[in-house]
């Protein structure tokens, strides 16, 4: 199976987003960068939160605090985008924006900022059921920088 990078037609590759789309079958992903976890984690949340919902809409209004352990950063960064899909469909908040406070492979906090699902202001990508490990990588790169690469189950 095939995993293609998209991007706009007038991208060179020079102006990239801290994440970009990953074409899949039937499914989507994610392909996401970092200089530190911290900042992967954030632009992998971004990219979640951008691919539910237009996040131009949604306010701040909100906050959740969020603590995750893992055994593994693979698994952490499952953990970390699983909970918020879940709280995102179970407390039927649109998120905006993510700050973490404290980041380590195996453990995180942070705090997510959003506001109650209102579909007359809010406009709607598509639903994310979960996250999967197939394909997933997360490597910290010989510069210190990160990079992830995930694919959501649709």
């Amino acid at each position: 199976m095939m995993l293609r990078v998209r991007r706009k037609d007038n991208d060179d590759g020079d102006n990239m987003k801290p994440y970009e789309y990953l074409e899949h079958t039937a499914d989507m992903g994610l392909v996401v960068r970092g200089k530190s976890l911290s900042e992967l984690l954030t632009h992998a949340a971004q990219g979640l939160f951008e691919t539910i919902a237009v996040v131009d809409t949604v306010d701040e209004t909100e906050s959740i605090e969020i603590y995750l352990t893992a055994e593994s950063v693979e698994d952490l960064f499952v953990a970390w985008l699983d909970e918020l899909i879940f709280r995102h469909e179970t407390e039927e908040i649109f998120f905006k924006r993510a700050a973490i406070h404290q980041c380590s492979e195996t453990e995180m906090s942070a705090t997510v900022y959003g506001e109650s699902v209102n579909f007359d202001k809010h406009a709607v990508y598509t639903e994310i059921k979960s996250v999967t490990y197939h394909q997933l990588q997360v490597v910290q790169k010989g510069d210190g920088s990160w990079f992830a690469q995930v694919i959501f189950d649709l």
